[in-house]
């Protein structure tokens, strides 16, 4: 499967940002990871949240996403999506990514797939409503108002990447209920 830490359209955080928000992805400035924790990226001084702005601040203004990009400082913030009602994600345990990803359904119907390198998990983006409730000892649905990271951003030196991006799912969420079915499916087979 493979990983890009984000599409060949977007090359820069404010790239990045304003591509995510064209197709009605909310996304917030971040703080960026340094020395151990969260830090402004304007002057690297530690900050209590990942996000820079209260996370009902999320949008897709073009405009409002260039002024909190452009602002100056020593880093380009982080780019950051909240889950709600244009977004909705399964955080999905490794296992279980690799059967999903190479199901011939889901190849199909792909969907976003963000991951972490060293992490046990990935997060499948769909389009909600998120089920407030998932039977699966491999996957949990995202509540809303969950802030995620996107590509390019970066923990230090971790960065965020897709195992199947924007573009490989045609720029299209996967209904959150299809995504489940498709998870129950593999956990009946298991089972």
């Amino acid at each position: 499967m493979p990983t890009s830490t984000l599409d060949t359209e977007a090359s820069t955080t404010l790239q990045a940002a304003l591509h995510y928000a064209e197709p009605g992805w909310p996304v917030l400035p971040g703080a960026i990871w340094k020395d151990g924790h969260f830090a402004n990226p304007a002057d690297e001084l530690p900050v209590t949240s990942p996000c820079l702005h209260p996370i009902e601040a999320a949008t897709t203004d073009a405009e409002l996403v260039r002024a909190w990009w452009s602002a100056p400082g020593l880093h380009a913030p982080d780019v950051f999506t909240v889950t709600g009602p244009e977004l909705g994600a399964f955080a999905v345990a490794e296992p279980l990514v690799m059967a999903l990803a190479d199901d011939p359904w889901f190849s199909k119907l792909p969907t976003p797939v963000l991951a972490f390198p060293n992490m046990p998990l990935a997060y499948f983006l769909v389009r909600p409503p998120v089920p407030s409730m998932l039977m699966s000892h491999e996957a949990r649905g995202v509540e809303a108002r969950v802030p995620l990271p996107l590509p390019p951003s970066g923990l230090e030196t971790t960065p965020v990447l897709w195992l199947v991006t924007p573009a490989q799912a045609g720029h299209h969420l996967m209904p959150a209920d299809a995504l489940v079915d498709l998870i129950q499916s593999y956990e009946r087979k298991s089972a």
